[in-house]
Parts: structure tokens; C-alpha cells; sequence
């Protein structure tokens, strides 16, 4: 029966209304057996009709159980391939997978029902904060029940979830206080058929409002026949057979008591599997045959302790069944059964994540480390954290000369790296290193060792060990070629390209003859970057397709750390070669998730941002860098140097130097090439200059990018004074302009400079952007006919940036009467404004004006709210959410990550005043319909 809670069902109700497009959380507190779970399920029923409704409970025996909650939510929803990625893949995999049926199942009005959330793991939290990213444009609402607990038992990772949807606007709580003494009596007296008055009327406030308590003390009372009717209608308790002060604990063990000890056992025994478990795990849990178990079964389904969940799963009717059947076990007795429910488990070939969960209750015995470091071995892959604690037992309960204490922190030196926590790694890898290695072991966790070091910038310990284990004849030839491959990297991270791509070819070479494919793709992608560095752009191709194709035909972690992928959209982008960088990045982000290869993630973003750069609007490089940033958290491997510096030049063409600084303050003053000597360096030096600029002193800016360009050159890195070259020149001759004392040394720099490029582009002859840059400073410098042939050959490249550059420059270079003067800067600021660098066409507008080019058309920046505030990537985005797209989806068709689609679809909604995605999809039909009607 349903009374008492009139109020707080109202609300529930209402906010289930309420949420028929836009999402939310709605959080049911209460303490244990309050009534929170029937409070959803009648909201539910009332609510109105075409709601799809996910539902699952966590449970306190499976908080290790990576995502195990939302996997159970979306279970009926998951394909074979989804389990197969489950099965076989890693968890980050399994994330983006939940996140994809996520995004499909809300395409319709949806309530996601999520039972006792305070025992939730840690993992189903992170994701259900990631999902508030975007919940808002949802029509998804997820219902949480929450046991009421004090604030030290809240887990952080609950803690952190709730203080995110507070702090979006997206969160509600409904508390479910106890029933007043008056709904209560109403209860018992419907319950008993009579008045409720004198010593039973005692026993209805000693459930203290709780109406589980109630409910199942006055059924005990009825099944002892200790409650009569008198003929003046009143109930009377004729014996108090749970005693004067009932608990709860003691109405359920008694109802227990009516039970056969068989019957009790297995309950104990399913008691230990959780609240909710599968019949195939209680058979072999029990160790009895299904036929022994259907007597037990039927005896506890009609006592009312067992219901059925599913077709394989059955449950307790209520979690506090299953705890008062664990409380009446003795600790100790009950960790000791879970250590032989494990391995009961592990013999029947139960997933050896679930088998660690039960492993992970019992105490430690060192006659269970092998068998720990064997299911942590297992779960490393799809189950991390799991395996972590694992190696985290078997480490603190071996002492040092121990071969299994060895074993145990090599693994969790390798998860360290893994997860971006190189310095963590590097400490767990030299105290292994420290000790004696086993010989299968030392392989793996040298180059664990190294690759930390190099990624916390100690290059020339990191090369120092490299080279010396290449050497050693302590490990394999296999061994030895992933070391020497590796080598090159620290050494090119200290300056010396060609002592890098000497080791990178001997790598290739020794890592081909053995047959190491996953060195192969190192030494390949190294020798391939450092040619691109140089500015042998054809070469570099060559050498990272054979990367790519070789990492794409041995698949594996080791073929991916160079992150081969990203590094060939690179050089693509280089080389002028745009068809198809956005589809590599894409792909090379996919593998890195598959492999759950964190830093490979973010090297995808960072390097995609750059290989956007001159060709993208400024928007879509935004959402990429925004899609990074997301991702690093509390990772030590960032490439935050090139992105910091890469969005400090964005937001000052978007909204001028000064917005700039916030960013070009985070980067070092003197940048260290031994913190970043990869692609990008010359984004570091861009960013610093906007300080510079934000205060109008181009000299002190001119001086930043010479520093910069000597810093580029003295390293061989001739890409990167490409990349600085056009500013270098253009800001030399405004410095020449307002400094003539200086003016000499200055135009000698930019003369230099521009011999260079030319030379550049000579080298690289196919390059059509590369001759328009050396063109265009040349003639800035000298022969200002060469600018307007510039503009010509960069209008036929997709650098949209840097044609709008050219033709603003050649604009002005021209004679004061030529008539292409206007229709060169007209060009420049449809280009700029286009793209979205607002404060360009601002500043090339007013510089128009100000050397009398008469531009007639008004200025074309895009407005900041409505249908023309979007860029065309948004335009595309909005058309596919019209189509009733899920993110995966658009991301996949426009080629791009889920990450940067959520940014896109974020921008779009706050452009267009919009809270959903449905309503984003009756915009566009509108818009549809309006252009339609205009064109009859």
C-alpha cells in the first residue's frame, strides 16, 4: 500500500513531466527501507505514457565492478558487439560504448532509474558526470535513490558527481522523511483489520515511521498469531514474540527463523553475491545442482525475501534483507566465504573481474598472491582499477626480494603510464628496477621506465637507460630494437635531430629484422617526424604512411604510443595534403580509446588542433583544443606548451591580443626545449608574442618571435620558422616603420629570414602555401608586385587564414589608385570573418580605413546570437541534430570526435537561445519551411 507520501509524489511526477526534453537529476533521499524505491515506481506509473525507462540497482558487493551499475541499466540495449567490446576491451572503450547508447536511447523522452546510488562505483559515477556535460540538451531524466548517510561516507567520486550537477543547474533532491504515527496506525490497521490501540499501538512507534519496519514487523506478528480482534474491533497483541523494543534486525532473522536451514543457507550464500545475482552464480556458488536449488528457491519467493529481476537474474525484494542475513554472519566467517565464492567462481570460469571483486573481501593470504597476480594480469585490460588494487595487495603483503612484490609494482608502473601519470609510473618502476627482475618482466617494465621519464622531461636519463638496454643481452632482440627505436625520442626531445634519426633508422632496421612490429611503427614515426621538422615534407609522408599502415596491420599498444596517426595528419597538413587529415585523426583517436592508450587520446586533439589551424574556422580548432582540455584532468602528459600557444593566437584573432593573455600567461617565459622539442614549437613562441601585442609594443613582440625563430633554427626545426615566418617578417617591417634607429638590424633579421623560406619552398617545390609565404615576405621586404602573386597562389590552397593574410597585406602593398586595392581588402575580410576572427576584421577594417582604401561593404563579422551566428561546422551539426543524429553519429559522419560534436552542439544551443536538441530540430525544420515559403 501507497500512503503518506501525497507531497513528495507530486514533485516527482511534476519534474517527470518537466523533463520531456530537457534532462536533469532527481535525487530520492531517505534512510534505509523509507520507501524511496516505491515513491519512483509510482511516479513512473503516473507519469505520462511513451517514456522509455532504464533501470538498475548497485549493490555493495560489486562497488569494484568497473561500470557495473550502468552496464546493467543499458543491458538490454547492448549488442553483441557491445558485449564482445565488454569482454575484450579496455574501460575507456566500454565508456565511449555506454556513452553511444547514451546518446541513441535519448533521442526519445527517457527515465534512467538508478537504485541506491551510495553504493555505486566509481567508474558508472565518472560517466554519469560526463553524461551532464551534454544532459541538459537530452530528454533524459535519470532518478537516483539515495540512502541518507553522513558526509565522511559519501565517496568522492559521488561527492564530485552531485557537486557538478549542482553547480550546472541539474540537479534536485527529494527527501522522503518518516510517516507521521497517524499514516502509520492507518497502515497497521489495514494490515490487521483492526483499531490499533494499547501494546500494539507501542509497537507501531517503535518502527519509528519506517515503513518497511512496520509492514514487515506487523506480517510477523501476524504469522505468530500474536495478534487477535477483539469484538470491539480493536487489534491486540496477545504476545510480543520479537520483544518489548523491536529492531528491525530482529523482525527479519525471526522471519528467517520460519525458514529450513537449507533455505537459510542459501539465502547466506546469495547474500553474498549481492543484492541482485544471477541463478547460473548461485549453482555454482552453492556447488549444488539447479534441481537441489528450486525447493530452497520457491520456499524464500514465498516468504517474500527473493523476487525475480530478469530471465537469468533474481534479487532480494529489499537490500536490507540481504544486510541482515550478512550482519548474522561473523566477520571474519563472512570474508572467508567470500574467498571461496572466488574460487568457486574462477574454477567455473566466471569473468575474472567478477572473481577478483569477491577475492578483494577476504583477508590476504599469501598462498591467494599468485592467483592475485594472475586475475590482475586478466583484468589490466578492461578492468584497471580492479587489477591495480590487485598488484596493491600482492605489493604491500611481499617484502622486496620478492619475485611477486617485483611483479606487482611493474604492474602498476605500467597502469601509472598508461593513465598519463608518469611520475607516479617512473618511482614504481625504478623501485622495480631495483630489486631482481624476473626475466619475462624486464622487458615491459624497462621501456615503462624509459617512456616515464622521457614524458616527465628527464631526456637524458631517459636516453641514458635507452641506449643502455638496447645494449644489454639481458633481454630479447625484440627487446633490444623496442629500446634502441625508442631511443631517438629523448634524444630528439635534447636538440640533436640527427643523433635521433641516425637511431631512428637503425631502430627501423634491427626492429624489421626481428620482427618487432611495434618498434618498427616507433622508429618509423620518429624518423618521420624529424623529416618533417627539416622540411623534407615528402619524406616525412613516406615515412609516417608506413607507420600508419604497419600500426593498422599489427594493431597493439606498443604500435600506437608514437601516436603514428596524429603525426601523419601532420605532415599531411605540412605538405598541403589536407583530403583525409580529418578521417586519420578520427581513426587514430579510435584505436588509442580501443587500446584505452590516454595520452595517445590527447596527442589526437592537441596535434588536431594544429593540423586544423590554417585551414579550419577558428571554431572548429576551438572545439578541439576544448576536447583536449576535457581530457588531460589530472594527467602529467598534456603538450600543453603548443595548445596553450595555439589557443592563445586563436582567441586574439577571435577577440584580440588582450583576451589572449590569460592564455600566453600560462606558458613558460623562457620555453624549455627539453619540456617540448615535438611539432608545435613555433605555436609556443606565437602565444608569448600576444602579451607583447595586448600592449602594443610590436618591438618587445618582434623580439619574442626572433628569440623564437633562432631558438627553431638552431635546432633544425625549419617547419616550425615556416610556421613563424609570415609574423616575423610583417611585424620587422612594422618595427623598421615607427623605430628607424633600429630599423637596419631589423630588416637585415627579416632579410634572413626570408632567404630562408625561400629556400624552404624550393626544397618542397609541390607545396603551393609554402612558395606564397616565401613570395609574400619577400615582398613585403622588397618587391611589392611578389605580394599580389602570393595572394594569387595561396587562394588556390585551403589556408583560408593565411590567404586572408596575404590578401589584407597585398592590399596594401599596392599603388594607392589600383582598383584591386578594394576588392583585395573586401577579400580579406569576407575571409576573416568567415572563418570567425572577429577581431581581425575589426583590425584590418580600421587599417583599411586609415590608409584610404575605400571598403564598401559593411563589416562582415558574424553576429553573436541567432541562425547567422553559427559557423558552417555548427550549420552541419545542427542539420544532423535535425535528423535526429546522436552525437557518435555526427561525429562519425562529419569526422570528427564525440568530444568536439558535444562543444559544437553546446555553441549551438547557447547561439541560438535554445536549452535541447529537439528544439534545436524544430528550428532548423522551421528555418527549412520559412526558406521555402520565401523561395515561392
Amino acid at each position: 500500500m501507497f500512503l503518506g507520501r501525497e507531497a513528495e509524489l507530486r514533485a516527482l511526477t511534476t519534474a517527470l513531466d518537466d523533463t520531456a526534453a530537457s534532462g536533469r537529476v532527481i535525487v530520492v533521499l531517505g534512510e534505509g527501507g523509507i520507501g524511496k524505491s516505491t515513491l519512483i515506481e509510482q511516479a513512473l506509473s503516473r507519469a505520462g505514457s511513451g517514456r522509455v525507462v532504464l533501470r538498475a540497482g548497485a549493490d555493495a558487493m560489486e562497488q569494484r565492478r568497473s561500470l557495473g551499475l550502468l552496464l546493467d541499466a543499458y543491458g538490454a540495449l547492448l549488442t553483441d558487439d557491445d558485449r564482445r567490446i565488454i569482454d575484450e576491451r579496455n574501460a575507456h572503450a566500454v565508456t565511449e560504448r555506454l556513452l553511444a547508447v547514451t546518446d541513441s536511447v535519448a533521442t526519445a523522452p527517457t527515465a534512467l532509474v538508478l537504485e541506491d546510488l551510495q553504493w555505486a562505483d566509481d567508474a558508472s559515477l565518472a560517466l554519469l558526470t560526463r553524461v551532464s556535460r551534454t544532459l541538459a540538451q537530452l530528454p533524459l531524466l535519470i532518478v537516483c535513490s539515495l540512502r541518507t548517510q553522513a558526509r565522511h561516507e559519501t565517496s568522492p567520486a559521488l561527492d564530485h558527481l552531485l557537486s557538478v550537477l549542482s553547480e550546472r543547474g541539474l540537479l534536485s533532491q527529494i527527501e522522503v522523511p518518516r510517516l507521521p504515527d497517524a499514516t502509520c496506525v492507518t497502515i497497521v490497521e489495514r494490515l490487521t483489520g483492526g483499531r490499533v490501540e494499547g501494546a500494539l499501538a507501542h509497537y507501531v512507534e517503535a518502527a519509528g515511521g519506517n515503513p518497511l519496519f512496520l509492514t514487515e514487523m506487523v506480517r510477523s506478528l501476524l504469522r505468530d498469531h500474536a495478534v487477535t480482534i477483539a469484538p470491539d474491533g480493536q487489534a491486540q497483541l496477545v504476545a510480543a514474540p520479537v520483544g518489548p523494543s523491536p529492531s528491525l534486525s530482529m523482525v527479519m532473522m525471526r522471519h528467517l527463523s520460519h525458514l529450513g536451514a537449507a533455505t537459510r543457507e542459501m539465502l547466506t550464500t546469495a547474500a553474498l553475491l549481492g543484492t541482485r545475482f544471477s541463478v547460473t552464480q548461485l549453482r555454482v556458488v552453492a556447488g549444488q545442482p539447479m534441481s537441489a536449488l528450486v525447493p530452497m528457491l520457491r520456499e524464500a519467493f514465498a516468504a517474500g525475501f527473493l523476487e525475480e529481476i530478469d530471465d537469468d537474474a533474481l534479487g532480494f525484494r529489499h537490500e536490507l534483507i540481504q544486510e541482515v542475513l550478512l550482519q548474522d554472519v561473523p566477520a571474519a566467517v563472512r570474508a572467508e566465504l567470500h574467498r571461496e565464492v572466488a574460487l568457486r567462481m574462477d574454477a567455473a570460469g566466471v569473468a575474472p573481474a567478477t572473481v577478483a571483486g569477491h577475492l578483494l573481501q577476504a583477508p590476504v593470504s599469501r598462498e591467494d598472491l599468485d592467483w592475485m597476480l594472475q586475475l590482475a594480469q586478466r583484468t589490466a585490460i578492461a578492468a584497471p582499477l580492479l587489477a591495480a588494487e590487485l598488484w596493491e595487495r600482492v605489493a604491500h603483503h611481499t617484502d622486496a626480494g620478492d619475485e611477486r612484490h617485483v611483479r606487482a609494482t611493474a604492474g602498476l608502473a605500467r597502469a601509472a603510464l598508461s593513465s598519463g601519470r608518469a611520475a607516479d609510473a617512473s618511482i614504481l618502476a625504478e623501485q622495480a628496477l631495483g630489486e631482481d627482475v624476473p626475466a619475462d618482466v624486464l622487458p615491459a617494465l624497462t621501456l615503462t621506465y624509459t617512456h616515464a621519464l622521457m614524458q616527465q622531461h628527464r631526456q637524458d636519463e631517459s636516453q641514458e637507460q635507452s641506449q643502455q638496454w638496447a645494449l644489454s643481452e639481458l633481454i630479447e632482440p625484440a627487446d633490444r630494437a623496442a629500446h634502441l627505436a625508442f631511443a631517438g625520442w629523448p634524444r630528439l626531445m635534447l636538440g640533436d635531430l640527427d643523433g635521433a634519426k641516425r637511431l631512428a633508422a637503425e631502430g627501423a632496421a634491427l626492429a624489421a629484422t626481428v620482427g618487432n612490429h611495434g618498434a618498427q611503427v616507433t622508429a618509423l614515426a620518429l624518423h618521420g617526424q624529424i623529416a618533417d621538422f627539416q622540411g623534407d615534407l615528402d619524406m616525412a609522408v613516406s615515412l609516417l604512411s608506413t607507420a600508419v599502415e604497419t600500426a593498422d596491420q599489427h594493431p597493439s599498444l606498443a604500435s600506437i604510443e608514437a601516436f603514428p596517426h596524429a603525426l601523419l595528419a601532420l605532415a599531411l597538413a605540412d605538405a598541403g595534403r589536407t583530403d583525409g587529415v580529418a578521417a586519420l585523426l578520427q581513426r587514430g583517436l579510435r584505436v588509442s580509446e580501443e587500446f584505452g592508450y590516454r595520452t595517445g587520446m590527447v596527442a589526437a586533439h592537441a596535434f588536431g588542433a594544429q593540423a586544423l589551424s590554417s585551414t579550419s574556422i577558428l571554431s572548429d580548432i576551438t572545439a578541439e583544443l576544448d576536447a583536449h582540455h576535457s581530457l588531460v584532468g589530472t594527467m602529467d602528459v598534456r603538450m600543453i606548451g603548443p595548445v596553450l600557444g595555439l589557443r592563445a593566437c586563436m582567441v586574439a584573432r577571435q577577440q584580440g591580443p588582450a583576451a589572449a593573455v590569460e592564455f600566453a600567461d600560462l606558458l613558460d617565459p623562457v620555453p624549455d626545449r627539453s619540456t617540448w622539442a615535438g611539432r608545435g614549437r613555433a605555436w609556443i613562441w606565437r602565444g608569448l608574442s600576444q602579451r607583447d601585442r595586448a600592449r602594443d609594443d610590436h618591438a618587445a613582440a618582434l623580439e619574442v618571435l626572433w628569440t623564437g625563430w633562432q631558438d627553431c633554427l638552431e635546432a633544425d626545426m625549419l617547419m616550425e620558422c615556416a610556421e613563424l615566418g609570415l609574423d616575423l617578417v610583417l611585424l620587422s617591417r612594422l618595427v623598421a616603420g615607427i623605430r628607424p634607429a633600429e630599423s637596419r638590424l631589423v630588416l637585415e633579421r627579416a632579410h634572413t629570414a626570408s632567404e630562408l623560406l625561400a629556400a624552404f619552398a624550393d626544397r618542397n617545390p609541390d607545396v603551393t602555401y609554402l612558395r606564397a609565404i616565401a613570395l609574400a615576405v619577400r615582398g613585403v621586404l622588397d618587391e611589392p608586385e611578389a605580394v599580389l602573386e602570393a595572394e594569387r597562389l595561396m587562394a588556390t590552397t585551403p589556408r583560408r587564414l593565411d590567404h586572408a593574410r596575404l590578401a589584407e597585406v597585398a592590399a596594401r602593398a599596392l599603388p594607392a589608385r589600383s582598383g584591386e586595392r578594394r576588392m583585395l581588402a573586401e577579400t580579406a575580410l569576407r575571409e576573416y570573418a568567415e572563418i570567425g576572427a572577429d577581431h581581425e576584421v575589426t583590425r584590418a577594417r580600421a587599417g583599411f580605413r586609415k590608409t584610404g582604401i575605400p571598403v564598401l561593404s559593411p563589416p562582415r563579422t558574424r553576429p553573436t546570437f541567432g541562425w547567422d551566428s553559427l559557423t558552417r561546422t555548427e550549420e552541419k551539426v545542427a542539420a544532423q541534430l535535425a535528423t535526429g543524429a546522436t552525437n557518435p553519429q555526427i561525429a562519425q559522419r562529419l569526422n570528427v570526435s564525440r568530444r568536439t560534436v558535444e562543444t559544437h552542439v553546446s555553441n549551438i544551443l547557447a547561439k541560438l537561445g535554445l536549452r535541447t536538441r529537439t528544439e534545436v530540430a524544430v528550428f532548423v525544420a522551421r528555418r527549412l519551411d520559412d526558406v521555402g515559403e520565401h523561395r515561392e
